[in-house]
């Protein structure tokens, strides 16, 4: 078994992140922790699960702990996805569950193994408090089955499935990213078999529609041009060489988009 934690949280640099990077080596110190990102927006379960789902694959063998929390310290369950190739970490709100199923999700655990987790538990700090030390415990030898029992009621989240329209199709904003591109939930399978580089479509977002080129890369287009292309995680993508597209549009999570082809003069 290896020994890399992965981090994600939407705590910022600073003191928490540091103080589960302590709890972690205390119990692993033989641990590799990666941060993956931090800087998820606040209560963002989507913006984290979209992280988690992106780069997680790209691992070796990990202990990936995931903290984009808003119901800490209620009735929500701390659980465990076990994975090909990777244990998830962190809360039951459906966070994990799109990395996991593109893993290859084999079960879920209900972390309820007080032993596990540090002796005092706060009810607003579980990412230190639980799901650190979980993490850090089953890279060092601790059974999966120790840490509680299966459960099959956990909240799925996954970033909804797009629908077919005449010429193109109707689906949803994931996220954007810190360039300001916009993430659709389209995948390069429907992407794909519907156009080709260089065609012009019709997107229609948050009251724009605007015709732009779906091209293979930002470069294609003159600065400053909307775009659509195929995002590094598989996903079309609405962007804006070197500026913010989501600024732009005004768009949120979850807001409808549709891409339809233009006709051919």
């Amino acid at each position: 078994m290896g020994n890399i934690i992965t981090l994600t949280t939407d705590f910022g640099p600073g003191d928490y992140v540091g103080t589960m990077k302590g709890v972690i080596l205390s119990i692993a110190p033989e641990a590799t922790i990666v941060d993956i990102d931090h800087h998820v927006r606040p209560h963002d379960v989507l913006h984290g699960a979209y992280v988690l789902y992106a780069a997680v694959p790209h691992f070796p063998f990990a202990a990936h702990v995931g903290v984009v929390d808003p119901g800490v310290g209620t009735a929500r369950r701390g659980i465990v996805a076990v994975c090909e190739g990777a244990f998830l970490v962190g809360p039951d709100n459906g966070l994990l569950m799109p990395a996991a199923q593109r893993l290859g999700l084999k079960e879920v655990r209900a972390i309820t193994n007080r032993e596990l987790g540090l002796p005092h538990r706060s009810d607003t700090f579980h990412g230190r408090d639980l799901f650190a030390p979980v993490a850090a415990h089953l890279l060092t030898g601790t059974k999966v089955k120790d840490v509680g029992p299966v459960v099959r009621d956990f909240l799925d989240l996954d970033f909804g499935t797009p629908s077919r329209r005449k010429g193109g199709w109707e689906g949803r904003v994931i996220t954007f990213d810190r360039f300001g591109n916009v993430i659709t939930n389209i995948p390069r399978a429907q992407v794909e078999t519907t156009w080709s580089f260089g065609d012009r479509v019709l997107v229609s977002v948050q009251g724009y529609e605007m015709t732009v080129h779906f091209v293979r890369t930002y470069g294609e287009v003159e600065r400053g041009e909307f775009l659509a292309t195929i995002s590094s995680s598989g996903f079309l993508e609405i962007a804006r060489r070197e500026a913010n597209a989501a600024a732009q549009l005004g768009v949120s999570p979850g807001n409808p988009v549709s891409v339809l082809s233009v006709s051919k003069p």
